[in-house]
């Protein structure tokens, strides 16, 4: 009798060790790494005119993207791309790996005149063993930067003020 149910407990243990190693990751995918995002920025007037549109008076000559390294600001490298939609931004890779390495105030100067400030915080974390990135936009106050609801990507909408920026 003993032996009759010793032999049932290992049948019964090893028949559920099978089911758990056969039901084992049949729903999971397996997750891939994603890929950093650069910096995207739409950058307006106050009336939410596309100072990067081709019936703008500005150029991406005209723009610089600077990151502050202790003291100093650093001038990073941008190019002018479009969404689905058509609308242009500037985009920065560079901004995105520095803010990975904790440099996340930008600034974006227009013309050597204008300029407006702003955090872009981008973290990285792999506790389900792959990369995931989330990125964060915000003004000098904290609020959210804004993001279009159509077209892809959907790049931060930042004004600036041509009448009193600073």
């Amino acid at each position: 009798m003993i032996t009759t149910l010793k032999k049932i407990t290992l049948l019964l243990g090893s028949g559920l060790l099978i089911l758990n190693l056969v039901s084992c990751n049949e729903d999971e995918e397996p997750c891939t790494d994603q890929t950093l995002e650069p910096l995207r920025l739409i950058v307006t007037d106050m009336d939410d005119n596309n100072l990067l549109d081709e019936d703008s008076d500005f150029e991406l000559a005209d723009f610089a993207l600077f990151y502050q390294d202790g003291n100093d600001w650093v001038e990073l490298t941008v190019t002018l791309e479009e969404t689905s939609e058509e609308v242009p931004f500037i985009e920065s890779m560079e901004a995105a790996e520095e803010s990975l390495e904790g440099n996340t105030e930008f600034q974006l100067v227009l013309a050597d005149d204008e300029s407006v400030s702003f955090d872009f915080v981008v973290t990285m974390t792999d506790t389900s063993g792959c990369d995931v990135y989330t990125y964060e936009g915000t003004d000098t106050d904290g609020e959210d930067l804004g993001q279009p609801s159509d077209g892809t990507p959907k790049p931060y909408i930042i004004q600036i003020d041509l009448e009193t920026a600073s």
